[in-house]
């Protein structure tokens, strides 16, 4: 007896040991996992692609030289300049020299022209004593000279055109954003002087798969992004004409005016909408758990403990994703901390999101009772 009450006292002994060591390990297992909501919601949702577009401004031009010559003065790149106004001057001596030579030619084309005019007059004030041949004879002369007198002139107006078209003159207001030549350099008709920019008329300019080259049409309202700012703009033109090698079109965006937010040169994420919104059950991204079983959702049961529902996810739109399954509207999903869990354990809400922004977590919703 005393043999089998003492194996009774060891088995007692080690139960309560195994008990002992693994009540930190159950308490362990039932303390509640910190986990972030959003709740579902029903939203106006439509499917989006997305692209990165390039800004660029809108007037934009590589000004050239109109005639060959030595430049003067060139503008500094960052000069700002009205419409009309100089970005680039040539040397005229040359030119003005040769104005003033055909000037001189002009002025005795006109002499010489007048001569002959009198000349004629007399012969044919003369009546009969003058042959018909020296009449006629001096009116070609008349006429020759006033040909002459035209192809002078003409030559005048040539010149007057260069000299004018030596001052490089901006055909838009703006800014000088680089100078390829430099004052003293010699430049040819056709040579780009300088680059002028307006950064105040800007568009985005993206390429699009060419599946989509139906869903999309000028006027249609688009999300950017910029440095984590986001604002809206409107699809001015389309190019369907589509790539063969990179199967994408054009899309032109006009760019909202937001002073110090873009400039020639940035690159801007868009999402162009694909379809009509709908109303649509939907979720945050971030709530849904891939898995190679499949896809689902945690909510958050009344018990406080992580329920586990299959979904089927449907059309995206930013950052909330439809889904179809046994989720109502208002139901708390789990957006953060669900990668960690398996099904039914202890939870405890420690903040809230939406729209992809945490709010005040429970503690900061609190009343401050120093204030």
């Amino acid at each position: 007896m005393n043999h089998f009450a003492n194996n009774r006292i060891c088995l007692a002994s080690a139960s309560a040991l195994i008990l002992a060591l693994a009540s930190p390990f159950v308490a362990a297992q039932e303390r509640p996992s910190p986990v972030q909501v959003a709740y579902a919601e029903v939203r106006q949702l439509a499917p989006v692609v997305k692209a990165t577009g390039l800004v660029q401004s809108r007037a934009a031009a590589d000004l050239a030289a109109a005639v060959a010559g030595r430049l003067q003065w060139v503008a500094e790149p960052g000069t700002a300049v009205e419409e009309g106004e100089a970005v680039a001057r040539l040397d005229t001596r040359e030119l003005s020299l040769a104005r003033a030579e055909q000037a001189a030619r002009v002025t005795r084309a006109e002499v010489n022209r007048k001569n002959l005019e009198r000349e004629l007059e007399r012969l044919r004030a003369s009546g009969p004593a003058v042959s018909r041949f020296d009449v006629d004879q001096a009116q070609s002369n008349r006429d020759l000279a006033e040909a002459d007198l035209q192809v002078a002139r003409a030559l005048l107006a040539q010149t007057d055109d260069q000299l004018s078209r030596s001052r490089l003159a901006a055909p838009f207001g703006g800014v000088v954003s680089s100078r390829m030549r430099r004052a003293g350099e010699e430049v040819s008709r056709g040579e780009t002087v300088v680059r002028l920019v307006n950064p105040d008329e800007l568009e985005i300019r993206m390429f699009v798969p060419l599946r989509h080259v139906r869903s999309i049409q000028p006027g249609d309202v688009v999300n950017v992004t910029l440095d984590q700012r986001r604002f809206t703009a409107a699809v001015t033109a389309i190019v369907p004409a589509g790539d063969p090698r990179s199967q994408s079109f054009e899309v032109l965006i006009k760019a909202p005016s937001v002073e110090g937010l873009l400039a020639p040169g940035n690159t801007v994420e868009v999402e162009l909408p694909l379809g009509t919104p709908r109303s649509l059950l939907s979720v945050p991204r971030d709530a849904l758990v891939i898995r190679a079983e499949g896809l689902y959702v945690y909510r958050v049961a009344q018990d406080e403990r992580a329920e586990r529902v299959d979904v089927t996810a449907g059309v995206a739109d930013g950052d909330w994703i439809a889904i179809e399954g046994d989720i109502k509207p208002g139901d708390p999903v789990i957006v953060r901390g669900a990668e960690l869990l398996r099904g039914n354990e202890k939870v405890q809400v420690i903040g809230i999101f939406e729209d992809d922004r945490q709010l005040a977590t429970k503690d900061a919703e609190k009343p401050d009772n120093d204030g």
